[in-house]
């Protein structure tokens, strides 16, 4: 088998890329490059390494070459995770997205999309390991080495978290775990091997986490250009996600509460208020870790914000991004994240009205979370990580672990700075938990957790009720592509454009096959101790 092939970028583009695909490494990205450089000379000193790490960082946005739209990083990756679920609404027959909302893209071995963002998870892998089997001989100062360190193994654990998420199956607290996970690779090798347990591949997250928060932890005087870079908050941040990931409920709001009382982040009054770069900002001081989004860092439909905002292209034009009417409806008067969602859109008379690029559909519940000051704009920042993840985590953590007034308690800041009429909860047991989960699901709506909250619970997917087959099935309004009639106590899924969807996809059973992400066949068929997944 060959040699892995490791190709870095011109100091303009400041990328690196390892090219090697798990147990196949024939297929790799090529770019604009002036200049190729071997391990040994970027290795040469920390300010080498660095420009290593800042190719990690890159690798969360950097579209791909190929014309396949809807593969653009880590950010593409996160819509696929919202369109899964059931909070996300789709609206209108359209090219992307709509396999990954009926549930069928993931599980087809050939697709492209699949390929793409397994191949991006184990880019980071190879990446970060090549950092780590080389910093230590670079010169500079041992601060220097301590932050590269810290970032690669960050990345590392990152990237190990996504794959384990989506291609095996759920971590089941209080159990041993030994469903198989993913491919482990913690060296350059591309030998073939076989899946490490889900326990095993958990493990190796948290020996990564807890390393990195111990080297970011000796990082004293170095401060992170922008919150594209991992600190000692962000890895502390990814820890208890994974944490939480695995029932581990009280280590998870202990960990998350140190985010909190030491990142120095801080809710925005204006954080939902604003129309100017709404959640497309990173400067907003919620915001612990989130994309950079500079000019150059554009992907023609492959950005976030071509599929999520106000921006001018064409899926954002054809295809509104809705949210679940019934969990909508849930939402108080008072709270100002219920004017992110527009339920009568298509009532000319109903204001305010929502913020569309020229020539845009509109769709009853649409949604304006993350709007761009300029419709024209090529892209903005997007969120990885912010402070009411953490502040929700403290919350789940307490009342799962049955500390119902400490998770009261750990709610509320949140909870009434968004709806000033919000008061203390009184409530304890699945009520309190309910009330969480709500909380979080209308916080974080189209930031990428829906589908793995539903996985690591054990829930099903449940897309609601048919609505009555008055409303179901009447006539269409021919410009509207809206029911004539609306089933107020119905669902919304399938309430567009002739029920493009299916009703195939309206439920799925808590752990059947289908929650696993298939292996692409090139890595099966090249790697043939990697097991597949079942078809």
């Amino acid at each position: 088998m060959r040699t892995s092939i490791i190709k870095i970028f011109s100091a303009a583009a400041v990328s690196l890329m390892s090219l090697s695909l798990c147990g196949c490494n024939d297929d790799f990205l090529e770019t604009k490059s002036t200049q190729n450089v071997d391990q040994e000379q970027m290795f040469e000193t920390t300010a080498g390494g660095m420009m290593a790490v800042n190719g990690l960082h890159k690798l969360m946005y950097t579209p791909s070459l190929s014309s396949t739209y809807a593969q653009g990083g880590y950010q593409t990756w996160m819509i696929w995770m919202e369109m899964m679920g059931e909070d996300l609404v789709y609206t209108r027959s359209n090219a992307q997205f709509q396999s990954h909302a009926k549930w069928t893209l993931h599980r087809n071995t050939t697709s492209s999309h699949l390929s793409y963002h397994y191949q991006l998870f184990y880019r980071f892998v190879s990446n970060a390991n090549m950092i780590l089997e080389n910093i230590d001989k670079a010169q500079g100062l041992p601060e220097e080495k301590e932050n590269i360190k810290g970032q690669a193994l960050a990345y590392r654990a990152f990237a190990y978290f996504n794959l384990v998420q989506a291609w095996g199956q759920r971590y089941v607290p209080g159990q041993n775990n030994d469903q198989p996970g993913v491919i482990l690779r913690l060296e350059s090798t591309t030998d073939n091997m076989p899946r490490a347990s889900v326990e095993d591949v958990y493990d190796r997250i948290n020996r990564d986490l807890d390393d990195a928060i111990e080297h970011l932890g000796n990082v004293v005087t170095i401060k992170k250009a922008n919150k594209s870079h991992i600190d000692i908050h962000v890895a502390r941040g990814l820890k208890a996600r994974v944490l939480l990931a695995q029932g581990k409920w009280m280590e998870a709001a202990l960990m998350a509460q140190k985010v909190i009382d030491e990142s120095g982040a801080r809710l925005q009054d204006d954080t939902y208020v604003t129309t100017v770069n709404r959640m497309s900002d990173q400067s907003n001081t919620e915001w612990i870790w989130g994309k950079f989004g500079q000019e150059d860092q554009a992907g023609t439909l492959k950005d976030f914000h071509s599929f999520m905002s106000n921006k001018n292209a064409s899926y954002n034009k054809n295809t509104p991004r809705a949210i679940y009417n019934l969990l909508y409806n849930r939402i108080s008067d008072t709270d100002i994240r219920k004017t992110l969602w527009f339920p009568e859109a298509q009532d000319p008379k109903s204001l305010p009205r929502p913020i569309i690029p020229t020539g845009g559909q509109i769709r009853n519940y649409m949604a304006n979370k993350f709007l761009l000051a300029d419709e024209n704009m090529k892209c903005g920042d997007v969120p990885w990580m912010r402070l009411p993840e953490m502040m929700l985590t403290v919350a789940e953590g307490y009342a799962r672990a049955g500390n119902y007034p400490e998770a009261a308690r750990a709610l509320y800041p949140l909870a009434h700075h968004r709806d000033p009429e919000y008061t203390l909860s009184t409530n304890t047991g699945d009520a309190l938990i309910d009330e969480i989960m709500f909380q979080r699901r209308i916080e974080l709506w189209g930031e990428g957790f829906r589908f793995t909250d539903l996985k690591r619970l054990g829930l099903p997917l449940d897309r609601g009720p048919k609505p009555f087959a008055e409303a179901y099935d009447c006539t269409w309004n021919s410009s509207t592509k809206m029911p004539a009639i609306i089933d107020p106590e119905g669902s919304n899924f399938n309430m567009y454009d002739a029920h493009t969807m299916g009703e195939e996809c309206r439920y799925r059973e808590p752990d059947h096959k289908e929650w696993q992400f298939v292996f692409p066949k090139r890595e099966v068929d090249v790697n043939t101790l990697c097991e597949q997944n079942p078809l």
